[in-house]
């Protein structure tokens, strides 16, 4: 069983908050697959093929114990996680193999779960302002933001498929693919990093 895991806050007030861009990721997938997620405890689930995509229902602070309860559900070794990185340009996409939770809370108490090694990324830069940080996460995307964004969820959408189909190294190789052909593009919503970061400061 593979594991694909979207970080977020459950309520209205957080639908299109930045914090929740794994969740609309996610949502974003099942859209395109005409799937439909099913409520549980500790999170909300669906099923395609072997593999199982959630979305916790604990609160960003308290995802390791979705993690934990997913585990113990379905015995996987590894788990593809989605989330925000305020650290990013808004739209641009990185994976990440291994590493520390870079001051987000959802990752750290992931951390606490499973070992770096075992939880790859795809982190979606948010960008960021002069505001609290803490403030800024939980404020809700513009409308000309989800504009931006879309084609960057899309194509987190399409690394998803990638995983589905084959492993990390899949990922990986169809990211660098993608990175070539939309290199020198001025839309924002194609833009990609210069390097694949491997767990390692660029």
């Amino acid at each position: 069983m593979k594991l694909i895991m979207g970080l977020g806050n459950i309520g209205k007030e957080y639908e299109l908050s930045r914090h929740n861009t794994g969740f609309l990721c996610l949502e974003l997938w099942a859209k395109r697959h005409h799937k439909a997620f099913k409520h549980g405890c500790q999170f909300d689930y669906l099923r395609h093929r072997e593999a199982c995509l959630i979305k916790p229902n604990t609160y960003m602070n308290r995802s390791g114990q979705a993690l934990a309860e997913a585990r113990r559900k379905w015995k996987f070794s590894e788990a593809l996680v989605v989330h925000d990185d305020i650290e990013l340009p808004l739209a641009s996409l990185r994976l990440r193999n291994g590493g520390g939770d870079g001051g987000h809370n959802g990752m750290g108490s992931l951390l606490e779960i499973m070992p770096a090694e075992d939880l790859k990324r795809i982190r979606v830069g948010i960008g960021r302002d002069d505001s609290n940080p803490r403030d800024y996460v939980l404020e809700s995307f513009s409308q000309s933001e989800l504009q931006l964004l879309q084609p960057a969820l899309e194509k987190a959408c399409e690394l998803i498929d990638e995983y589905i189909r084959g492993d990390f190294n899949s990922v990986l190789n169809a990211y660098s693919v993608w990175k070539k052909s939309c290199s020198g593009e001025e839309n924002p919503g194609n833009k990609c990093p210069k390097e694949i970061d491997n767990g390692k400061e660029l």
